[in-house]
This record gives C-alpha cells, structure tokens and sequence, in this order.
C-alpha cells in the first residue's frame, strides 16, 4: 500500500522523467509554458510565448532555502535520534503521530544503526551543499527557476528525513526498547562500504562545485568578475558534463542500501528521474553553446550516457 509521501514522489519522478524525454527529444511539438515551466539556468526557455509564468518564478539563488531548511531539520532530528537511542529519551507521542499519518508504517523497517548513520550521511550532504550555495557558488542574478521546483526541492529534503527517521526502531511501531532491532547483518555487512562510497562521491561533488564557480571568479583575489557559462575542466570532467549530479545519484544510491524501503526508493526514483534528464539538458545546452565543446564528454554516466 501507498502512502502519501510515495504517490508524491512517484508523481515527482514521473512527471520529470516524462517531460524530460518528451523536451530533449520533442522540443518542438512541446507547448511552451511546459519548456518554460521545466527548464532553468543556463538552459532557461528563452522565448516569450509564456511569460505569465514569470509572476511564479523566484531566484534561482533560492537554491539556498533548501539547505538551509534541511540542514537545521537534518541536525535536530539526528539530535533527537541520539537522544532517543543513546539516553533513553521516549520519542514525542505527537511525532510519532505525525509520522505515522505520512508513512503509515506500523513495524520498524530498518535497524536503529542503519538509521542514525544513514541520518548521519543526509545531515552532512545538507551542511555541505548550504555551505557550497552560501559560500562558494556564484549564482547569475538573472537566473530564475519556477516557484514548483523551490516547491519540489523543500518537500524533497523534509520526506529524505522523515522517511529516514520514521521507519526506524522506536519512532515507528511500539516504544519497548527490549525488542529494539539496534544492528542486523545486513546492516554490518553494507555500512561501512556505503559510507565510504557516499562520502567519496560527497567529496567529489563538492570539488566539483568549486570548479563551477571558478569560471565566475578571478584566480588570484577570488573575486566574481562575470556571471557568464565557461567550460568547466579537470577531474571527472574529463569524461562527463555533469559530475555533481552523478555524484547525487550515487549519494542518494547508497543511503537507498542503508534504508531500502519502498517510500526512500519512490525518493531515490524521484532523485534519477531528475538528475539524468537535467543532466542530458546540460550537456545539450554545452554542445550547442561551446563550438569546441569536447567530443568525448558524455552526459553523466561515462561511457553510457
């Protein structure tokens, strides 16, 4: 049975998978408002056959609410897991109503360890990426996106956690500890070649993101001196127009390892849906902008896509 955080993500994947396809591959037989309504950045819709959608687009600089939100919401909840495990807390009846309402998962589906450090793994990706949107991108002022992806990108980061605490032991089903499922084998055997693969590709990203925004910036003051696309070298570059977004593939992969329930994988589906029919936008939009755009770059999958 569904419930109502996997019917939203199910329609999120969906939606950006369908119309990802049906614009990169008919863009000409797609109305207007669709592109302008789906694309944004350096690939914005440029023409003005919607321009009523301006009065519901925002900054794409709003990027940062997003990390901000969840990286408050991702150091609290982690906060109160600790406290519920480690010094008896009893979790809020309140909460555990709320959760239950959104999930509607009677008996827990992972084990307490998998939870904390896969709550772990989320909490720092949010610290990182407010960090990077505050401190180290540079986004172009005139760079807008439509209010339903600011929408989609705070109700994302608000169910990653929710679905990651709510079917854990204790937040989920009865609060009797003595049958608390603390650490299973699967759980022993995955951790540890998961959390490196995720901080890794965390690391990756980041380094990623410097390089981005770079191009915008002087190299010896570091200050911003244009707000122009360049092609962007070095690193996984070398092979792909779109190393942060595989990056976000393969982070979202393996929290999906450490909580493999049917609500994180309608997120994870939501998650490649979106990032590969961007990514496929951006290497597009490279190809036609740089003449001598490197032939051997492929979208985001090297080799593949």
């Amino acid at each position: 049975m569904l419930n109502i955080l996997d019917i939203i993500f199910l329609g999120l994947a969906f939606t950006a998978t369908i119309t990802g396809v049906l614009i990169n591959n008919f863009e000409k037989h797609v109305p207007p408002f669709i592109i302008k309504g789906y694309r944004y950045g350096s690939f914005a819709y440029k023409g003005s056959d919607a321009n009523f959608l301006q009065v519901i687009e925002v900054p794409k600089a709003w990027y940062r609410h997003f990390y901000l939100f969840s990286s408050v919401f991702g150091v609290a909840t982690l906060a109160y897991m600790i406290l519920v495990y480690y010094f008896n807390f009893t979790v809020n009846h309140f909460f555990t109503i709320i959760l239950r309402l959104l999930l509607e998962q009677d008996e827990p589906a992972v084990s307490a360890t998998a939870a904390v450090i896969a709550m772990t793994l989320l909490t720092i990706q949010c610290i990182k990426r407010l960090y990077e949107t505050y401190l180290i991108q540079v986004f172009a002022k005139s760079s807008k996106m439509n209010l339903s992806h600011y929408l989609a990108g705070i109700i994302h980061y608000f169910a990653c956690i929710i679905a990651t605490v709510g079917q854990a032991p204790l937040f989920c089903g009865n609060q009797n500890r003595q049958n608390v499922n603390w650490n299973d084998t699967r759980t022993s055997i995955l951790v540890v070649p998961c959390s490196i693969i995720f901080l890794l590709s965390w690391y990756e990203q980041l380094k990623t993101n410097i390089i981005f925004a770079n191009l915008r910036k002087d190299k010896k003051s570091g200050e911003v001196v244009t707000e122009d696309h360049g092609v962007p070298n070095g690193r996984l570059f070398s092979h792909i127009s779109s190393p942060h977004r595989l990056c976000e593939i393969i982070i979202y992969t393996a929290l999906l390892f450490l909580i493999p329930t049917k609500t994180f994988f309608c997120i994870y589906l939501w998650v490649l849906g979106n990032q590969i029919q961007t990514a496929i936008q951006a290497h597009e939009w490279y190809k036609k902008t740089f003449k001598n755009y490197p032939t051997n770059r492929f979208a985001v999958f090297p080799h593949l896509l």
